[in-house]
């Protein structure tokens, strides 16, 4: 009967020992998943710190984008503003002051005439620099410089935006160089690759494409051709 009561002691010492054990460690994994909860905690909250700053930077950077933008336009303006104003400034061909004998002579030698033209088109006189071309391809239509005079008279309707005029300009250029009538034809890889420009620019893309292929095909290497391909890229 003692042994009985003794054994029975034992066990529930044993048992008890074993729970202890156990509490201790429940204990351990509490503390360790509290631990852990508080790294998180931090880590969220670092998180929620870096996202913060990161929208910060973006919106200031958004709000850069959006000044100099302003600006750029602001820019744009301006230019235009002064290109409109030393275009009214040009005197027209008409309006040249006369007292007597005239105070601006009109280049009469065949260079001088062609660039006295080619001048007034990059000054933006459009519409002065075309009529000087034409007055040289009448005088001068066995010059080394016809074609360019063709192709520079092409040219101002072009920028004027009238693409059907510089298309008849440009083709006539082409076929009288296909003709051999005339001596230097320099300007016939620019002439197709403004024909293809000026035919997708009216709503002729199938056109346009075939010139601008015609550029690469007979002109490859060059500048003109360079640009063809260019410009085939942004219509894929």
């Amino acid at each position: 009967m003692k042994k009985v009561g003794f054994l029975a002691l034992i066990s529930v010492f044993a048992f008890s020992c074993a729970n202890q054990d156990q509490m201790v460690a429940l204990q351990r994994d509490i503390i360790q998943m509290k631990e852990d909860i508080a790294s998180l905690k931090t880590e969220t909250k670092n998180n929620r710190e870096a996202i913060e700053t990161l929208t910060t930077r973006v919106d200031k950077l958004s709000q850069k984008v959006s000044e100099n933008s302003i600006e750029i336009e602001k820019l744009k303006s301006s230019k235009k503003q002064e290109q409109v104003e030393t275009k009214e400034k040009l005197p027209k061909p008409e309006e040249l002051p006369k007292e007597g004998a005239e105070k601006v002579k009109i280049p009469e030698g065949e260079k001088e005439l062609y660039q006295y033209a080619l001048d007034l088109y990059f000054k933006g006189d459009l519409t002065g620099a075309r009529q000087y071309f034409y007055e040289f391809l009448k005088k001068y239509p066995d010059s080394d410089l016809y074609g360019n005079a063709i192709f520079w008279s092409a040219q101002t309707f072009f920028a004027e935006g009238k693409y059907e005029d510089s298309i008849k300009l440009f083709q006539a250029l082409i076929d009288k160089c296909d003709k051999g009538e005339i001596k230097k034809c320099n300007k016939y890889p620019g002439a197709l690759l403004k024909l293809g420009y000026a035919y997708i620019n009216i709503g002729d893309k199938e056109k346009g494409k075939e010139y601008l292929n015609k550029v690469i095909q007979m002109f490859p290497n060059t500048e003109e051709a360079g640009l063809a391909t260019k410009k085939l890229g942004t219509l894929q």
